[in-house]
């Protein structure tokens, strides 16, 4: 019996290659994009997973309340992690990493100077981490790998950059030029489902040996400064509200009195590192439930109209096949048999579309990964033990869905009305339904239209807002770990004349405009810091303001408006030591009226007095999804790690070939690794770029099956109403006239499906709007067009079958008859 279903289906398929050729292929693009999209998601749900203690492992948020933050941070005073364990029994053990971004040394065999390498995720971390995270020691004992001062793991990839097939173990890196470092293990690369990629752990102790005096005095104590991840493993079977429940007496017992209540600490599970996290500073940039959700979403639209489509041409080809059922059931078919028949053929077509769409995916995969920043492959699939059977069931249930209604409303019929030719109810029983269907699936592709739009709107509004300072033609240059308290620490330092003397050298080139330095480019936010403004006590303002170090020259250089005062200068001598910048924002953050009231009132910037020498026109130094905050601007060499170099728009990439030659000359200890300011800033908004080609790609696949079914579906109309077509060409009709009465019945529903579509769209990109401080206003004419669109496509999709039938010369329609 099953041999004759999938015979008779075969048979089927092949004589009505047209049919079954847009069904498969709506029904492949549907399963490649929900494959694609449910490859994404399956991966964005497995972060952290291969930890074997996952459920176990949290990390501790810290929220500075007294900063007037709103959001925690991910990273921690250093002092918290040593007292978890003394007061907490629940806690099993903790560690801290530190990120250190860093030059690191090598010296090869047969070489005689060192190799340099820029390390950016070097951590110092706790030994206790090799037994919270589950490393893989490809070499090296783990129990004892971070136990000695100035040992150094390294990644199996890191090890494979420095020293390629040689056995790294006791081989020596230099850290920061100065501080030499001994490998003790190698461990296997984390794999890219992780919300941290060490490349480098050196003991956390080793950190301290690397910071000056003052710093290695402050830092074992200070529980304001947000330093280091603090992971924890609790001990099975213990809750993370108890811990959380006990922080304000942990900190009330163990941090300054004024500040303990200004603080909040809290542990975050593993599982919401990646997705859930509204913390800050974390090691990578964590991924969002709510884009998972969005990408889900455009998975399950463009299936439902896959499925729509495969459902409107069964119905309306159903029609042709009547008096087959007619006879079958005469014959004795009995209804079960039949529909088990059509749902047979349902299911050959979903299989097809299904090996069709496997193919296909590995085609499209790279695009995914371009759109998603990820790097997926067909491996995945196989080694994930759900993907594969999920497709499987995916297709299937797609393939019943399809055809269950088909199949009933088929076997339904009536023999002997069937086989007399009329049986007019069932036609319209069918075509109200596919015309119900053909609604929603204009509706959703008018959904897709919208959000495409409103995204590329958007994003147009972010590129063109004006930031407030100059971003273009400005590269940037991170000297990363370099310990500048040595370098830049007082006007008479040999390495400070080496700096001047750069920047002359420089400035020498016409094509070089001006070079400055600071602590963070433009752009990028600051560290805050707690600031006391004149007239308040350390107890009264417990308020965080963003801090930026900068040199004399900073302001100018970025193009900065003064409103009141003016700008740094070295021909003041107190500019260097107890000076302050400050925007109209910090202005108003301290209860001063006018920008004029703010010159000459003192700041405390931790422990640095000085005066408010000028205020600066606001001006956005953090995304735009974030509004303009207060900001502090002071000059602190020792701080000064960010070099940024402005140039004049010709001849770009000759004069950084030149800053690069005269960079190894002045500091031949650090590798010149530039940036583009304008380019780094636009990368704030690669995720919502990325976000806004996949909808865009999706509403072009959308709308692509919903023309190829609508197509399908008019073919089989018009078929079906070629006599009709005829007599009324017999009476005089037109051409234009019969192809708008075979297209107004679309009009009125692509207005239905805009009317049920436009609410949608507006309140789910509306909320994906509240994620931005500065936003469009979602314009009347975005639905218009989106409206204008499918209907121009719909009409242009459906006349082309119209006037096809229109032109058969009637006799011959007639003929047929």
């Amino acid at each position: 019996m099953f041999q004759n279903y999938l015979k008779i289906a075969w048979r089927n398929l092949l004589q009505q290659k047209g049919f079954s050729f847009i069904n498969i292929f709506g029904l492949t693009i549907g399963l490649t994009c929900c494959f694609l999209i449910l490859l994404f998601v399956r991966h964005e749900l497995s972060y952290d997973k291969f930890h074997a203690k996952y459920d176990r492992i949290y990390r501790i948020n810290y929220l500075p309340k007294f900063a007037g933050l709103t959001e925690p941070l991910a990273l921690t005073p250093p002092p918290v992690s040593p007292l978890l364990a003394a007061n907490f029994p629940e806690v099993e053990t903790s560690a801290r990493m530190f990120r250190s971004p860093a030059t690191v040394e090598v010296r090869a065999t047969g070489q005689h100077a060192p190799v340099k390498f820029d390390e950016e995720r070097f951590f110092f971390s706790d030994p206790a981490i090799l037994t919270i995270f589950s490393f893989h020691f490809l070499k090296g004992d783990p129990h004892t790998a971070l136990r000695d001062k100035f040992a150094v793991v390294v990644s199996a990839k890191a090890a494979q950059r420095y020293f390629g097939s040689t056995d790294p173990i006791g081989k020596t890196l230099i850290y920061e030029g100065k501080h030499p470092m001994t490998i003790t293990g190698v461990i296997e690369d984390f794999p890219d489902n992780s919300h941290i990629y060490p490349d480098m752990i050196a003991n956390y102790e080793t950190m301290f040996a690397t910071e000056n005096e003052a710093a290695r005095k402050n830092l074992p104590y200070n529980f304001v400064i947000s330093h280091s991840y603090t992971y924890v493993l609790l001990r099975p079977g213990h809750a993370p509200e108890r811990v959380n429940a006990r922080f304000p007496a942990f900190l009330k017992t163990h941090a300054d009195k004024e500040i303990a209540s200004g603080i909040e600490y809290t542990l975050e599970p593993m599982r919401d590192f990646h997705l859930r996290s509204t913390a800050q500073n974390t090691p990578e940039p964590a991924g969002s439930i709510t884009y998972v959700y969005i990408f889900m979403g455009i998975a399950g639209i463009t299936l439902l109209i896959a499925c729509i489509n495969f459902i409107n041409l069964s119905t309306a080809r159903s029609l042709r096949r009547a008096k087959e059922v007619g006879i079958r059931k005469v014959l004795g078919s009995e209804k079960k048999q039949l529909i088990a028949q059509f749902l047979g053929e349902s299911l050959l077509l979903s299989f097809l579309a299904l090996v069709s769409s496997l193919v296909l995916i590995g085609v499209l995969l790279p695009v995914l990964n371009t759109l998603t920043n990820k790097q997926l492959t067909l491996n995945y699939l196989l080694k994930d033990m759900w993907l594969l059977p999920a497709f499987i069931g995916i297709a299937v249930l797609s393939g019943v869905l399809s055809g269950v209604y088909p199949a009933f409303f088929v076997s339904g019929f009536q023999p002997i009305v069937t086989l007399k030719g009329s049986f007019s109810s069932a036609k319209a029983r069918g075509g109200l339904l596919r015309q119900a269907l053909l609604g929603v699936q204009l509706a959703a592709s008018i959904a897709l239209i919208i959000g495409a739009l409103v995204t590329f709107q958007q994003l147009t509004f972010l590129r063109d807002q004006p930031l407030g300072f100059d971003k273009d033609f400005i590269i940037t240059v991170n000297t990363r770990n370099q310990k500048i308290t040595n370098v830049f620490a007082s006007a008479s330092d040999s390495s400070y004349q080496r700096l001047k003397t750069f920047r002359e050298v420089l400035l020498r080139n016409p094509q070089v405009q001006d070079i400055t330095l600071s602590n963070n480019p433009l752009g990028s936010g600051g560290v805050h810091r707690n600031v006391v403004p004149e007239g308040y006590t350390q107890k009264e303002n417990l308020m965080f303001t963003a801090i930026l170090a900068v040199d004399h020259n900073f302001a100018e250089t970025y193009g900065l408006k003064l409103v009141a005062g003016r700008h740094f200068s070295e021909a003041y001598a107190m500019d260097k030591t107890a000076a302050f910048l400050i925007n109209e924002a910090a202005v108003k953050q301290y209860g001063w009226k006018t920008p004029s009231a703010a010159i000459g009132k003192g700041l405390n910037v931790e422990g640095k007095q000085g005066k408010i020498i000028g205020v600066l026109k606001d001006f956005h130094n953090q995304s735009l999804y974030a509004p303009i905050d207060g900001l502090v601007m002071s000059i602190s060499q020792p701080e000064l790690t960010v070099f940024s170099i402005k140039l004049r728009p010709k001849q770009v990439q000759q004069t950084i070939g030149f800053i690069r030659q005269q960079w190894d000359r002045f500091f031949p200890e650090k590798s010149f690794d530039y940036a583009f300011l304008d380019q780094n800033l636009a990368q704030q908004y690669d995720r919502d770029q990325r976000l806004s080609k996949l909808i865009s790609y999706f509403a072009i696949m959308a709308i692509l099956i919903s023309c190829m079914g609508l197509f399908g579906l008019v073919s089989l109309v018009t078929q079906q109403k070629t006599k009709e077509i005829g007599i009324r060409k017999v009476l005089g009709a037109s051409v234009p006239g019969l192809v708008a009465m075979l297209s107004k019945g679309y009009v009125g529903l692509v207005l239905i499906a805009m009317v049920i579509a436009s609410p949608l769209a507006w309140w789910g990109m509306n909320q994906w709007l509240q994620t931005f401080a500065y936003k469009i206003d979602i314009a009347w004419w975005i639905f218009a067009l989106a409206g204008l669109l499918t209907l121009l496509i719909t009409l242009i999709t459906v006349s082309f079958q119209s006037v096809k039938a229109a032109l058969i010369n009637p006799v011959r329609s007639l003929r047929s008859e």
